[in-house]
């Protein structure tokens, strides 16, 4: 038997790359549902130094298939016990013991697979839960996510074998085996069948058994009993070894990175003999990882994001819609490498496009939040105003829309209940269900947040309860108080005395008014979440709703989300506009 001789029923284990993959997997419970009987796998990692691997002499079948351990001990095992994991190889009369990188065992069918610690710790790894029982492992202060993730245990039931997985990246599994001067090598076992397999045929001939033991493998060829063919293949191969440390030893110092706009290179010693004002641009995509982070602040206005008092990238100004210029010299200032190979990842061009004088005045996300949030919260002061003058109990803006102008001006306008979610970043390409979860966001803020209760009260003062309004919401609340309003301002009318004229003439021409459209647009949009077969034409009625078609979002939703912001801060504005002079009629009637 040839060294490269596989049966066609493992064409595909022969074909894998391991190391060509972003993501390695390092160990592996696979099934597979083959014609005669169901098929395993079974693969484990580990580290071999560079003695042991020589002295195989490339007889790497020497190697055991399985995590070993030392068990769950006996009554006499007191004082005596020493937990430990290894992979094994025979040879020559000698025992290799070797250090898994995932650790296992198996209890009632089922099987464990565990990240090593000391390559967890090595990294400052954390764990976090994921979904199906997995567990990723994230380096929290990067911020960089599925650095290894590990799939729940694999269990074994009626031949069968669920599928589970360790993965971890490559870049740090390199910078590891470097770190400790080892080689990666995989174990493996194999079990497949099938009713045709051409290889196995000519390899059998007459024999109905054949077992070879390779270099790198042994080989288990045979017939089925009722026609077919089964193989096994213990083996090993090697995956990796030392070489660069692209974690730990980066070559950013070296090498430098080339930024667009500049000349040559860019390393720290550079950095820091740039001049003040000399800039690099980037796309705020390059937020995405730090918002809603824990430990992370982003400062919406300028892009500035601050890590814990560790690092910060501060010396930002936001630059048409989605730009973020930064200072050169303050982004290599004490910032780790990571986040400036980050920054790095999201530079443009700065062409007149990006850097001319229509750009600067384009508005972005963080400008567009804030007028929003600032016309909201004049909205409930102004509310407070009017509940005053119609002599109800006491109020202020924070109970009627949830924000409270002190507590924004002393802890930034950001920081308010709901804010944050709408002053992230929203790329001009961003997809429907991005801005169907926007829609969600914006919601929260502008809608949800009124306070029900006080506006039903609000209203029924106005109208002397002859306005029936038992079956109002919050938004609908704010949109009959902003009609009322509206009426008694063209009229000359005061919301506390002239009630019933007021509700009289708005049931007249209640249909052409829509003070608030854009915040009910809001409104619907965020209902279509929770009804997926209603998306499609639901999205298609909104854009129509904001003076869109779909030609306007073929390259993204970016457009959409904009008009809608643009339209909501307008209405609350007008509505501000609106209520002051409502409340300065009934005030001037004394």
């Amino acid at each position: 038997m040839d060294e490269d001789w596989w049966p066609d029923m493992m064409r595909g284990l022969a074909r894998e790359d391991p190391w060509g993959e972003e993501m390695v997997t390092v160990a592996e419970m696979r099934g597979y549902d083959d014609a005669i009987v169901p098929g395993q796998r079974i693969l484990w990692s580990a580290l071999v130094t560079t003695e042991d691997l020589a002295s195989l002499d490339g007889e790497l079948r020497a190697f055991n298939h399985e995590v070993e351990s030392t068990g769950r001990p006996g009554p006499e095992s007191p004082g005596q016990l020493k937990p430990r994991f290894h992979v094994s190889a025979y040879h020559e009369g000698r025992r290799i013991e070797c250090e898994p990188l995932i650790l296992g065992w198996t209890q009632a069918n089922q099987t464990a697979l565990v990240l090593d610690p000391g390559f967890a710790m090595t990294y400052g790894l954390m764990p976090r839960a994921g979904p199906n029982g997995a567990q990723h492992w994230d380096d929290p202060a990067a911020p960089q996510t599925d650095i290894a993730i590990v799939d729940e245990p694999s269990l074994y039931d009626s031949q069968r074998v669920s599928g589970a997985r360790a993965r971890i990246s490559r870049g740090h599994l390199q910078d590891y085996l470097t770190l400790r001067g080892m080689h990666l090598i995989q174990v493996y076992y194999e079990y497949r069948s099938a009713f045709q397999d051409d290889a196995a045929e000519q390899l059998l001939g007459a024999k109905d058994r054949v077992c070879e033991d390779l270099r790198g493998r042994s080989v288990d060829v045979s017939r089925y009993r009722d026609g077919g063919y089964v193989t096994q293949v213990w083996g090993a191969r090697v995956i990796a070894g030392p070489g660069d440390m692209p974690v730990t030893a980066d070559t950013l110092e070296r090498e430098g990175l080339v930024w667009p706009g500049l000349s040559g290179p860019v390393t720290r010693d550079v950095a820091r003999k740039a001049r003040m004002h000399d800039w690099v641009y980037v796309r705020d995509t390059v937020l995405a990882i730090y918002e809603d982070r824990p430990g992370f602040s982003v400062h919406p206005e300028s892009g500035a994001v601050s890590f814990k008092g560790q690092w910060s990238v501060g010396h930002c100004e936001r630059v048409g819609r989605d730009v973020i210029r930064v200072e050169l010299k303050k982004l290599y200032e004490g910032t780790p490498h990571r986040v400036i190979r980050h920054w790095h990842a999201h530079a443009i061009q700065p062409t007149p496009a990006v850097t001319g004088p229509k750009a600067r005045q384009a508005r972005n996300i963080a400008s567009r939040a804030k007028a929003l949030v600032q016309a909201l919260t004049k909205v409930g002061e102004l509310l407070a105003e009017l509940n005053d003058r119609l002599e109800l109990p006491e109020l202020s803006g924070a109970d009627l829309v949830g924000l409270d102008r002190e507590f924004l001006e002393y802890n930034g306008w950001w920081m308010g209940p709901f804010v944050k979610q709408v002053a992230r970043h929203a790329p001009i390409d961003m997809g429907r269900d991005a801005f169907l979860e926007r829609c969600l966001d914006l919601d929260k803020l502008t809608v949800e947040a009124l306070a029900e209760r006080h506006l039903r009260r609000m209203v029924q003062k106005i109208g002397e309860k002859r306005d029936r309004v038992k079956d109002l919401r919050g938004l609908k609340l704010l949109d009959r108080i902003a009609c009322l309003a509206q009426v008694a301002t063209d009229a000359g009318f005061s919301l506390s005395d002239a009630g019933a004229e007021i509700v009289h003439r708005f049931h007249e021409d209640a249909r052409s008014r829509r003070p608030l459209n854009h915040l009910f647009v809001i409104s619907d949009l965020r209902q279509l979440k929770g009804h997926r077969k209603e998306i499609e034409a639901g999205a298609i009625t909104g854009l129509e709703r904001l003076g869109m078609d779909e030609r306007g979002v073929t390259g993204g939703w970016g457009p959409a989300l904009d008009a809608l912001y643009d339209g909501a801060i307008n209405d609350l504005e007008t509505l501000c506009k609106t209520l002051a002079d409502a409340v300065a009629i009934i005030h001037e009637g004394g």
